[in-house]
């Protein structure tokens, strides 16, 4: 009687472990970034479906953290493209449903990015500077006295910024030629890449492009010859939300 019992033990035994080999399984690939605007292509594949089985593609709906279906996959396997989004942080779910029943499930989650002008992410306050040969609009000014001044960024939401500066060759100065005719130098450091530097003469459009590490804080500085003198700054950057810059 004993050896029937271990018999029988054995056989469930390995009718589970033959269960969990077939189980169903699936699996995706989803870019951690995108753009704006453009549509998200993914792939996809599913093992071990059974009769009656279906694929669909998810996201949370509502504050109860429930899953609604945006896509139904009509193969086991493949490739396919989401429908462009706006800019933000978004989770979808790969999903192996048996009628209402979740049999199995992968969860990634995609960022989207794109162009945010300074004048959301710094503040709208636009100003006018007028060169001999162009008008400049800008947002933001850093000026120099005795050391350089500067703007940080804490919290950073945004992949690259291009910055586009204009040192004033101030009327105040006019007379003297050290003030009138000089360079601005612009400096972007960051926690973990090297700074990044670009340098224009005084009434001449210059720019400034550089990446920058999401969830980490960078800031812009700027040196220029003589005392008292202003360099103007207008630009975008690439993030994931038009949320201002914290400083």
């Amino acid at each position: 009687m004993r050896g029937i019992k271990v018999g029988i033990v054995a056989m469930l035994t390995g009718l589970v472990l033959a269960a969990s080999a077939l189980a169903a399984r699936v699996s995706w690939t989803l870019p951690r970034t995108a753009s704006a605007g453009q549509a998200i292509t993914f792939s996809w594949r599913g093992r071990h479906l059974g009769r009656g089985h279906r694929l669909v593609i998810q996201k949370p709906e509502g504050t109860a953290r429930t899953w609604r279906a945006v896509m139904r996959l009509r193969s086991n396997s493949g490739s396919a493209a989401l429908p462009a989004l706006d800019l933000g942080r978004y989770r979808f779910r790969l999903a192996d449903m048996v009628g209402r029943r979740v049999l199995a499930q992968q969860v990634l989650g995609v960022a989207v990015f794109g162009e945010v002008p300074f004048s959301t992410l710094i503040g709208d306050e636009s100003r006018v500077y007028v060169t001999p040969t162009v008008s400049f609009p800008y947002v933001a000014v850093l000026s120099t006295g005795e050391s350089p001044s500067s703007f940080t960024v804490q919290y950073n939401h945004c992949l690259a910024v291009h910055i586009a500066f204009v040192g004033e060759a101030s009327s105040s100065f006019q007379g003297e030629g050290q003030y009138k005719h000089g360079v601005a130098t612009l400096t972007l450091v960051q926690e973990s890449r090297d700074p990044v530097s670009a340098s224009a003469d005084f009434d001449t459009i210059g720019s400034l492009d550089a990446q920058i590490v999401p969830g980490q804080s960078w800031a812009v500085s700027v040196k220029e010859e003589g005392w008292y003198s202003f360099t103007d700054l207008n630009g975008y950057a690439i993030c994931d939300s038009t949320e201002p810059f914290s400083s």
